[in-house]
């Protein structure tokens, strides 16, 4: 795949390839409200010197801190907005950026620098060009995507309900001779199980005891065979906590129980176990809550013990064939236009971006335009620099497009 230097000027490329280098060389991780600050300020520089108005916003975090959230406009439209989305903030501290071939080993160039680089180096191309911005463009740049998200949610639901399409600027992956977009993504509930059972001695009246740490790990075993490869639901138990009631519900206290010879005398009366489950559609994520909590009755007749499942937060998924479906479709004829194949992620199971839209069913989303690499959350992470040039051009287009 070449067909991308010959319809980016070499001048535009080199430019965005510096300018990532060194929002890499920027540390800025969740939890660092001034690293983080220092990113909003200079991507405002750099948006400000290609005419864009922005502004920054504080927004209380997590933990409490105030952190930036940087917003930038282009040409004004009828009350309705072109939205596109990334972070700025990176799992782990900056490390010195280090070119190898057309490789960017850096910390956050996958996750996602890139594609903040590949929005401003698309911005260039188009003035190259003399192409104008979408009517409503927007660009939405939040502090904490990889941690709580807790602002980044917040803000993404309200600027999206005026959005007539958003654009997401995480990456894309490679795949051989291709690359992807993103069309779908798993939504999840989470779910906890309480179990109480009848604590006795495990010596002296062993069959007078019911245990809930024998009923919550059966339970655990079934739940999590009802999960179904491919574009199917999974359940996945994260924790599972057992023992008398003193000892799981003062945990912090009686921790150090923990490899003692105390307490193992006792048939466990208490069990907490709590998990999420994965979907693609919401009807399944329905059913599978409803097929959870029908097997804990079943485990607590079996084991004749207590067992109550309660479904707590929940993320809506997004439909790869909802309205984003022919977006996505444009997008793929625009890259084999300039001779590269695209191929579309229907099923992505990490929760992001389009998954806080304030309703997934009636916003056009494309996600996953940024460029590819490998290692993200790593201190091996990197760019396919190509790819970068790659998706200069393809935002370019499709934004001219839209």
């Amino acid at each position: 795949m070449t067909a991308d230097r010959e319809n980016l000027p070499g001048e535009t490329a080199g430019r965005a390839r510096q300018l990532l280098v060194e929002l890499c060389a920027l540390s800025s991780p969740t939890g660092d409200a001034n690293g983080v600050r220092a990113m909003a300020g200079r991507l405002a520089e750099e948006l400000g010197r290609r005419g864009l108005a922005c502004e920054t916003e504080l927004e209380r975090g997590a933990d409490g801190a105030l952190y930036p959230v940087l917003l930038t406009r282009g040409p004004a439209a009828d009350g309705r907005c072109l939205l596109l989305v990334g972070h700025m903030d990176t799992v782990l501290p900056a490390s010195p950026p280090r070119l190898d071939g057309d490789r960017l080993i850096a910390t956050g160039a996958l996750d996602m620098k890139g594609g903040l680089a590949m929005l401003l180096g698309a911005l260039d191309l188009m003035a190259a060009r003399g192409q104008a911005l979408p009517a409503g463009f927007t660009l939405l740049a939040v502090p904490d995507e990889e941690a709580s998200g807790v602002i980044s949610e917040r803000v993404v639901r309200r600027w999206s309900e005026r959005a007539r399409a958003v654009l997401v600027l995480e990456p894309g992956e490679a795949r051989g001779d291709a690359e992807t977009l993103v069309a779908g993504r798993r939504g999840l509930t989470e779910w906890q199980l309480q179990v109480t059972g009848r604590a006795s001695h495990s010596g002296l009246a062993y069959w007078e005891g019911r245990s809930a740490v024998a009923a919550a790990a059966d339970w655990c075993l079934r739940a999590q065979r009802l999960s179904v490869p491919g574009s199917g639901r999974t359940v996945n138990v994260g924790r599972l906590v057992a023992g008398t009631a003193d000892f799981v519900d003062r945990l912090a206290e009686n921790h150090d129980l923990l490899g003692t010879s105390r307490q193992r005398n006792v048939i466990a009366d208490r069990a907490v176990a709590d998990g999420e489950v994965r979907y693609l559609a919401g009807s399944e994520g329905t059913a599978v809550i409803a097929e959870l909590s029908a097997l804990a009755r079943q485990v607590a007749a079996e084991h004749e013990v207590e067992a109550t499942l309660t479904a707590e937060a929940s993320v809506p998924p997004v439909d790869p064939h909802g309205p984003g479906e022919a977006l996505v479709r444009r997008a793929v004829e625009l890259a084999a236009a300039r001779g590269f194949r695209l191929e579309v992620e229907t099923d992505r199971g990490g929760i992001s971006f389009p998954n806080y839209l304030a309703d997934t069913t009636k916003v056009a989303v494309v996600d996953g335009l940024g460029p590819v690499g490998s290692g993200m959350h790593t201190r091996d992470e990197w760019l396919d620099l190509r790819s970068l040039d790659r998706r200069i051009v393809l935002l370019a287009d499709l934004l001219a497009t839209l």
